[in-house]
């Protein structure tokens, strides 16, 4: 099987980091943790924000140990407070 890329939109803080979008390669197989290894190794100086962000994929919150299904943009959103 080939390595697939996935699309990742950047909100609030990320955008620092990857500007609002961005993309990684991933394996077959991958969990969605591995998109946040692969950002952490394309921008090291991001890996405190990406170890607290939630990632969505069609409106809906997914676990990092979850496997990638038939996902081609992932949205990654960064703990934000205020009010």
């Amino acid at each position: 099987m080939d390595k697939r890329t996935i699309k990742i939109v950047c909100f609030a803080g990320l955008r620092k980091y990857f500007g609002g979008e961005t993309t990684v390669v991933v394996e077959p197989g991958a969990t969605y943790s591995a998109v946040i290894d692969e950002l952490m190794l394309k921008n090291p100086e991001a890996k405190d924000v990406l170890s607290s962000c939630r990632i969505a994929v069609n409106e809906e919150f997914v676990q990092p140990d979850e496997k990638i299904e038939a996902v081609d943009t992932l949205f990654l959103i960064p703990p934000s407070s205020g009010g």
